[in-house]
């Protein structure tokens, strides 16, 4: 027996995060007009963060019907999302949907408060705090020299939601600043150049994933750990590509006149 959420939760769970879709790095509208004038479209789902019935991903036991059903139990998601997290729950953990949850109703919020700065200040203030995002070694050391892989996969992904969220976090989830989403970005150009780094870092962290599974790279020295590239196309290709992100970062920091970043790149040893 499945315990199901009531139509007044499903209702609560999409209002308060505007119907947008919880997954930080998706944030897909999941309502709109429909043909008929009296009608809509939706595409999002009240996901469980613990499982409706025992056979269900992240189930607990523990839990009753009554909590099982409840708004603390429930995650608003799109169609797409919904799936993911229960595809690969050692993934997307029940503390990792709850910080979804934070995250995307602190986005609702800033959604609809009013900014009391000329847009263009508005768009300056954005983007000194998205380059403040790419201050970090991720974007700084070649590839070679990340202690960890691990942890490089983490902060493009904690920069690729502090892009779409506004909200830039630590490596133990602490927010760090919390600003708007590049979507709030009035200027089109920059907002466009936003959107292509989002889907270059989206691009290195695929990358990054097929270069663990083939076995690609493997780590030498103690204490401090390098990482030695078989294809060394692809490792010079995970410097370049952080190089031009950073690139057409400064582009946009040159227009408002604030100082854009560089990547540390040295002379290749072959």
């Amino acid at each position: 027996m499945r315990d199901d959420f009531p139509k007044k939760i499903k209702e609560l769970l999409a209002n308060r995060v505007g119907c947008k879709c919880s997954n930080p790095s998706c944030r897909k509208s999941t309502r709109g007009a429909a043909v008929e004038k009296t009608d809509f479209i939706n595409i999002g789902v009240a996901s469980h963060i613990t499982a409706a019935s025992e056979d269900g991903p992240r189930y607990d036991e523990n839990m009753t019907a009554e909590e099982r059903k409840s708004f603390e139990n429930g995650i608003w998601l799109c169609q797409s999302c919904s799936k993911l997290i229960d595809s690969d729950v050692k993934r997307y953990t029940i503390d990792t949907l709850k910080t979804w949850k934070d995250i995307s109703e602190r986005m609702a919020v800033l959604d609809l408060e009013e900014t009391v700065v000329s847009k263009r200040d508005g768009d300056k203030e954005l983007i000194k705090f998205f380059v403040q995002c790419f201050d970090r070694p991720a974007f700084q050391d070649e590839i070679h020299q990340e202690g960890s892989m691990e942890d490089f996969d983490k902060a493009i992904e904690d920069t690729i939601i502090a892009l779409n969220t506004g909200v830039l976090r630590t490596r133990d989830g602490s927010i760090i600043k919390e600003s708007e989403g590049k979507s709030a970005v009035e200027n089109l150009e920059w907002r466009e150049k936003l959107d292509t780094i989002c889907d270059m870092l989206v691009a290195l962290r695929k990358r990054l994933k097929l270069a663990k599974e083939t076995g690609a790279y493997s780590t030498y020295g103690e204490g401090t750990i390098m990482y030695i590239f078989y294809d060394k196309e692809l490792e010079m290709w995970f410097d370049s590509t952080r190089e031009e992100i950073l690139k057409i970062l400064s582009v946009i920091c040159e227009d408002i006149g604030v100082e854009g970043l560089r990547f540390r790149r040295k002379r290749y040893r072959w």
